[in-house]
Order: structure tokens, then sequence, then C-alpha cells
């Protein structure tokens, strides 16, 4: 990382704040999307929007960093980082054309919880009894929803679920570059590479839009750019285990935008699901709160006993 990149101060109603903005902006871009998929390709709405986005990141990123902004210490990662990404939305937005908006959003919120068991897999990380209880709760919400082996069942439950997984995936390989590696370094190669994955299958999906599919496309890369950015200043503010939990405010706004715009509302089976998703994905942020804070005053003491 660039010595002259200074992380700016904690500012939590700030962040609070940009991040609320962020899950509204969301859900409305969810919303536009499934109005844009009943007609356009997933492949061919990624492609236009990983283009607006790229066409105005990459400029702004150059224009106050400079070539800097390009400079990673982990590329593979990156770039994995990237496809996951590009995969994660492809599902989303593939379910998007069998599901409601509610439903699948509700589905898709468990990768807090896929989060957890990845940091095990992957990061060799200690996770107490308390987590994995709150972990299974959570995944039995998940089963309230989908309910596997009933009539209720969709096979498109399926596409949100594995776009949880996958974002999941990027998620906590972004904490091993997260140390090393500007924000905007992140998010200039995602859309760099999530860009390149779309355009080698744009040839086979392309098909020429009217002027309305345009209209929305070009809101949800305007939706993804703003929505992303104050992301980013947000979580470069206060701690995610401070945000963590009011990233579910997105839900109730994909459900009252579900009802207002497609005129769908969860049944109960799906709001009991969702109900013990947020309440594990809290619970769970309210576990990383703590730990951070315990290791912090064991640095603090081991720092102090150093020091004597």
């Amino acid at each position: 990382m660039s010595d002259s990149y200074e992380r700016p101060a904690e500012n939590k109603p700030v962040a609070l704040l940009l991040l609320l903005l962020t899950t509204v902006m969301f859900a409305t871009g969810d919303s536009i999307a499934k109005l844009a998929v009943g007609t356009l390709h997933p492949v061919q709405m990624l492609f236009v929007r990983c283009a607006i986005v790229v066409a105005f990141t990459v400029p702004y990123a150059l224009w106050k960093i400079g070539p800097a902004v390009f400079h990673t210490d982990h590329p593979k990662t990156q770039v994995f980082r990237g496809f996951a990404i590009l995969g994660s939305s492809f599902l989303f937005v593939s379910g998007l054309s069998h599901l409601p908006l509610a439903d699948a959003s509700a589905i898709n919120f468990v990768w807090p919880l896929l989060i957890t068991v990845l940091s095990v897999l992957m990061l060799k990380e200690k996770v107490g009894v308390r987590r994995w209880a709150a972990t299974l709760l959570g995944f039995a919400g998940m089963l309230l929803i989908i309910r596997p082996g009933t009539s209720a069942f969709q096979m498109a439950a399926l596409y949100p679920l594995g776009a949880a997984l996958l974002w999941s995936f990027a998620a906590v390989v972004t904490r091993s570059v997260s140390a090393h590696d500007r924000a905007a370094t992140t998010l200039v190669w995602t859309s760099l590479v999530m860009l390149a994955g779309a355009t080698v299958l744009i040839p086979f999906f392309w098909r020429p839009m009217n002027g309305q599919e345009w209209l929305l496309m070009s809101l949800i890369g305007g939706i993804s750019i703003v929505g992303h950015s104050m992301l980013v200043f947000a979580y470069e503010r206060a701690s995610a285990s401070f945000l963590a939990p009011f990233s579910y405010a997105q839900l109730v706004w994909a459900t009252i935008l579900g009802y207002l715009v497609f005129g769908s509302l969860p049944d109960r089976w799906i709001a009991a699901g969702a109900i013990l998703i947020v309440a594990s994905g809290i619970y769970t942020a309210h576990r990383e709160h703590v730990r951070a804070r315990e290791a912090r005053e064991r640095a603090a003491r081991g720092n102090g006993d150093h020091a004597s």
C-alpha cells in the first residue's frame, strides 16, 4: 500500500448513515434488475452494468490516487475475488427471474453465516459454541424459506443460495488483502475482472436493447457505482462488526419494494425464516464485536507489560 494513504478517522454516525442509504440503494437496484431480467439475459445485464461501473470508477480512481491504485500485493486473490463476485451477481439476478424479490433477498442474506463457516475452513479461525449455535439457527431459517423436500420447494432457490456462497468466498478472501491493499484498489480490480469475465460471455447473449432497457441498465449501473462507493466509505469509518447488523435493513426495503412494485409479500414461512436469519446474523456480528474488543484489550495489556 502507498505510504501516502491515510485511513479516515472513525465516525460511526456518518458510517451508519452511509450504510443505511446503501441498503435502500441496493434494494432499489435489485428491484430494477428484476424488472430488466424479464427481457434481458443476466449475462447481458452484468456486462452493461460492469461496463458502466468501470467507465466511471477507473478514471475517478486514477484521478484521485494515480497509477498506484492498480498496485496489489495479491493479484491472484484479487482476480479470484472478482470472478467470485461476478458469479454471485449472475446467480442472484438469475434467481430474480424466478423468485419474488423479498424471497431471493432473504435467502441471499445467509452469506454472513457462510462466512463464519468458511472462516473456519479457510482462515483457521476459532469459533465458539455460541457462534456455531447462531449459525445453525440461521441455517434453520434458510431451510424454513426454501423448504426442501416439500411441494413449496423451488429449484430457483438454489440461485440466491449459490450467490450467497460465492459472495462469502469473496468476503473471506477480502480479509486477506484488506491489510495490504487500499479499498479503492480492491474496487478497481473487482470491476475490471468482472468486466473481463462478462466480456468473454457477452458474444453468446448480446442482443440490441431498446430505450427503456438502456434506461434501466443505466440506473442499475449508477446505483452500483454510488452504492458501492458509499459502502467503502462507510467501512473506512467504522468497523464491520458495528455496521454488519444494520445491513439487514435491506431485507425490509426489499419487502416494501417487492410489494409496491410487484405486488408480492413473503408468506409466513419465509417471514419466519428471514427473522431467524436476521437474528442469527445480528448475534454473530455481536460476537465478532466482542472478540475484536477482547483482542484489543489483550493487546493493550501486552503492550503495558512490555513497556514496564
